[in-house]
Order: C-alpha cells, then sequence, then structure tokens
C-alpha cells in the first residue's frame, strides 16, 4: 500500500528540569499560522500584564499583598499559555515553578523557531533579485 506523509513542521522539544531529568514534551507547530498568531497574541498579553503588574506592584504596601499580587499573576499566566497551547503545557514547561521571568524566558526560547518558520514560509513566495 503507498503512503504519504505530511509535515505540518510540528516541533517537539523535551522538558528537563534542574537535575537534568524529564518532565515531560513539548510540542508546538511554528509554521501554523494560527499557531504564530496565538504567540503573537500572547506576547502582547504578557506585555500589557506585565505593566498592570509593575503599577499594582508599587500600590502593594505589606509583603502578603505582593505576594498575592505575583501568586495571581504567575496563575494568570500559566492560564493563558495552556490557552495557547493545550492544557497541561504549563505544568509540562515549568513544573512547579512560580517566577515571572520564567514566562520570559519561554517566550523567549520559542520565538526563534517562529522566526526561522516565517522567513522560510516567506522565502517560498519572493522571485530571486535579478543580477
Amino acid at each position: 500500500m503507498d503512503s504519504l506523509q505530511v509535515r505540518t513542521g510540528q516541533v517537539s522539544l523535551h522538558i528537563l528540569d534542574d537535575d537534568g531529568e524529564e518532565r515531560g514534551i513539548f510540542r508546538f507547530n511554528p509554521e501554523d499560522i494560527e499557531c504564530a498568531k496565538r504567540l503573537v497574541e500572547l506576547q502582547s498579553i504578557i506585555s500589557q500584564k506585565n505593566e498592570e503588574f509593575i503599577q499594582r506592584n508599587k500600590e502593594c504596601t505589606t509583603a502578603e499583598e505582593r505576594l498575592a499580587l505575583l501568586s495571581d499573576t504567575v496563575s494568570y499566566y500559566r492560564s493563558i499559555i495552556d490557552d495557547c497551547f493545550g492544557i497541561g503545557t504549563s505544568d509540562i514547561v515549568f513544573g512547579n515553578a512560580n517566577t515571572l521571568s520564567m514566562f520570559t524566558d519561554f517566550i523567549d526560547g520559542i520565538t526563534p523557531y517562529y522566526a526561522k518558520a516565517s522567513k522560510e514560509r516567506t522565502a517560498k513566495y519572493k522571485k530571486p533579485a535579478k543580477k
């Protein structure tokens, strides 16, 4: 029987914890236009939320208020990552960690895959320069 393999561009990254133990596999498709649109939206949401966090943090007067704000922000970020990439993604990628910087690290880590896919996608439609 004949077969057909359709390459979708899905990327699979092994996620390791601090001890080098595999926590799971994170899968995403930087070639998928809808996935790329969701990443751009996610970047925008995180940027806006960071500004809000900075403002609200200035208004906090106690350590308890700051910790509650941090907890709420981290929970929100985890939920939007799961909305974007699938339920359970944040647990695989972040484990039990709860820091603000991990979200920036995550976005910075996957962005090059999207940039490469975009460059390859647009290169297919550009005419070669005449010499």
